[in-house]
């Protein structure tokens, strides 16, 4: 199973309002808050920023391939066969490169890789083992500089085209210096092209063996992913280790859970377009995202915080994910005694796309910002919930 970050499903609820006593005092709002609200064994004091603040090449080559995450082309961009989304995932790690359809870790890392993201599309949501289908996979390696990103091409296009004696070349007329190559009678299509510093790796699978089909998909790959690339300016490589993954703060706006350690699926800030990229829809997702006003989202554990652009954007952006409807189908529950907009929700079936505990859900909307919070209890969600709206309020 790919991980994907999916939007929720849910109706609107309106959130019975309890009237909380205030006793006297200018700093009495936290302490009579906390006295009413029930937050179990979760903190409300803000976590500090201690893996931001220290040299990380590990971080800084996590930060650097999710700016490439942000704009890697979105399969349904390409063409239709390509319209559902698979998810996104980093390659850059602090131990190493991780292998992936089109890349070669061993081929490319003599080159001195800084950052790789990989994004995948297929025809359907769900793919069964017999079920042939249609497969795009784009990926995006950053180099030190444009000649190593050609060398680093050509080396990765030669492991691959080695690896079975009956593949032949493939030109591209629209983009001559790509190198490209298939086995004839098999449907799928290996292509590496170096766009400045950055190597482009696409692998396309069809239904069938047609070569004119598979080779038109790569080029309309190109010409989608280029245009994309011309915004990417890169961090030079004696400056990736100070990369800093949260220049918002966001991530210390999110009630600790687990350990702070920077990680894709678990600890993360991405752009709008980056995350909308990691779910089943990204371009319907990125489209919502930019009119709601989503500037940027942290992931932390269980929780999401979506920094909006203003207070009125996030009491919108609330009712948006309020409304979203697609797996698994949410019902509305009670929200959190003694708070006035905080919105409660229970799945009414599982979301087998989702990793982690998505039983039950909370949306706490304060100012700019909307966080999102899950468990699999319904008792801790709302726990959580309340120690993140305290930890809202108090962290301003």
């Amino acid at each position: 199973m790919r991980f994907a970050f999916r939007r929720l499903a849910v109706a609107a609820l309106t959130v019975a309002i309890a009237s909380v006593s205030t006793a006297c005092g200018s700093d009495s709002q936290t302490t009579d808050h906390a006295s009413v609200l029930d937050v179990g064994a979760y903190s409300t004091q803000r976590p500090d920023s201690g893996f931001d603040d220290r040299s990380s090449r590990s971080r800084g080559m996590l930060v650097e391939s999710l700016r490439l995450g942000e704009r890697v082309v979105f399969g349904s961009e390409v063409a239709p066969e390509f319209s559902a989304g698979h998810g996104g995932k980093v390659l850059a790690t602090g131990s190493g490169f991780r292998n992936a359809d089109g890349v070669s870790a061993a081929a490319m890392e003599p080159f001195n890789p800084l950052a790789a993201f990989i994004s995948n599309a297929q025809d359907t949501p769900y793919i069964g083992e017999y079920h042939k289908h249609y497969e795009l996979s784009v990926a995006l390696v950053a180099f030190p500089d444009d000649q190593t990103a050609a060398n680093a091409a050509a080396a990765m296009e030669r492991e691959d085209f080695g690896a079975n004696g009956s593949n032949v070349p493939v030109p591209l007329a629209d983009h001559p210096t790509a190198l490209s190559h298939w086995r004839p009678g098999t449907p799928n299509l290996g292509s590496w092209m170096a766009f400045k510093s950055v190597v482009i790796a696409v692998y396309v699978e069809g239904v069938q063996a047609n070569l004119d089909q598979l080779a038109g998909f790569v080029s309309k790959t190109y010409q989608q992913q280029m245009p994309k690339l011309e915004s990417y300016t890169p961090t030079s490589p004696d400056q990736l280790s100070m990369l800093r993954m949260d220049r918002d703060n966001l991530l210390t706006r999110l009630v600790k859970t687990d350990d702070a350690i920077p990680d894709q699926r678990s600890f993360a800030v991405y752009s709008a377009r980056g995350f909308a990229g990691l779910g089943a829809d990204p371009t319907t997702a990125a489209r919502d995202y930019d009119a709601q006003g989503v500037q940027a989202i942290a992931v932390s554990d269980n929780k999401y915080l979506y920094k909006l652009n203003d207070a009125a954007a996030s009491k919108s952006f609330t009712n948006y994910l309020a409304g979203d409807s697609t797996v698994s189908k949410y019902i509305p529950i009670a929200g959190v005694p003694g708070t006035v907009d905080v919105m409660c929700f229970k799945a009414t079936q599982p979301n087998p796309t989702i990793v982690g505990a998505r039983r039950f859900r909370c949306l706490i909307p304060y100012d700019g910002v909307v966080a999102e919070v899950f468990s699999d209890q319904e008792s801790d969600v709302r726990q959580l919930a309340a120690a993140q709206y305290l930890l809202l309020k108090d962290a301003g």
